[in-house]
């Protein structure tokens, strides 16, 4: 399961071909003006699409204000700000631990109350969290995280419904990584529920037969196979296979039908699933896709190991 719909981008901190900025260890600030002037320059940094500079010194760097802030009333706005900061700078940097940018988000949402930010900026905590927290969840011993991330998700879609800088596919896209945590925390019911919406909007969007359909489409195959549904789960599968035969996608058509095989194998249905998977086979050798046909053959062989033949 993956997501196919649009959502906000958040480009890498270091890329080549842009102005490399050094982020010097200064220590505490002096005072509160000096403080605002460095929670404003690393803004500024953040904001700045044509500028690279080290995740691992802009972490420091806030850590520093973040400690100068502490509870400090009249600098709630300032530490706001930096803990947004905390969480994009660690989802947008290979080299920092997601703890940092969880903790500091976790905190950023006990400071809701009064929190007049603009929209944007706010559905990005959400965001920015929901994607920390999923990304967490994938390390061992931390699954717990993908209902975290969800939540997330969820409170992001409802700041999205009314964020005119988000369109409807935008939308979607928030809604569908919703139910990919939610899948993956096991909560089957309620990611159907969720896909099934989002398909309806991908539907009213682009028609019943786009490509950008093909990911919502196998999630909810995949859904309904997790609660034990696979007949109903069928017809998802198939949707997916014409759309990938209509553009002649063959990394998705070999795909289907693999999965084509081995669900109709778990249906009981032997004769569909060596058909479906020597119809893999043939259009893999067909194009000379010798990669995927290796794979193909090696499935064919423990199909047929399985039925015994």
């Amino acid at each position: 399961m993956c997501c196919l719909f649009a959502v906000a981008g958040l480009p890498s901190i270091a890329m080549a071909d842009r102005t490399t900025v050094t982020i010097e260890a200064l220590g505490a600030p002096s005072d509160d003006a000096q403080l605002r002037k460095r929670v404003a320059l690393m803004s500024s940094r953040l904001d700045d699409e044509e500028v690279q500079f080290s995740g691992t010194d802009a972490m420091a760097e806030l850590k520093v204000l973040r400690s100068y802030v502490g509870e400090k009333r009249e600098l709630l706005d300032e530490r706001r700000e930096i803990l947004s900061m905390m969480g994009r700078v660690t989802v947008r940097s290979a080299l920092l631990g997601y703890e940092d940018g969880i903790a500091a988000l976790e905190e950023l949402e006990t400071l809701s109350e009064g929190d007049d930010r603009p929209l944007g900026r706010r559905l990005m905590d959400r965001y920015v969290h929901a994607e920390l927290l999923g990304a967490y969840a994938t390390i061992p011993g931390n699954s717990a995280s993908h209902a975290l991330s969800a939540e997330q998700y969820g409170k992001a879609a409802l700041l999205a419904d009314v964020y005119s800088g988000y369109s409807d596919d935008q939308r979607a896209g928030v809604r569908e990584k919703q139910a990919f945590q939610l899948h993956e925390a096991k909560r089957y019911e309620e990611a159907l529920a969720l896909n099934q919406d989002v398909l309806s909007r991908g539907e009213r969007l682009f028609g019943k037969s786009h490509p950008k359909l093909k990911t919502v489409l196998t999630n909810l195959a995949q859904n309904l196979h997790a609660m034990g549904r696979k007949q109903e789960a069928e017809p998802y599968l198939v949707r997916v296979l014409e759309i990938a035969e209509a553009e002649d996608d063959l990394e998705t058509i070999q795909d289907m039908l693999f999965q084509r095989g081995v669900l109709a194998y778990e249906l009981g249905r032997m004769d569909d699933a060596k058909s479906f998977m020597q119809s893999r086979i043939e259009r893999l050798r067909a194009a000379g896709d010798t990669a995927w046909l290796a794979t193909a053959e090696g499935d064919y062989e423990e199909l047929l190991q399985r039925l015994g033949e």
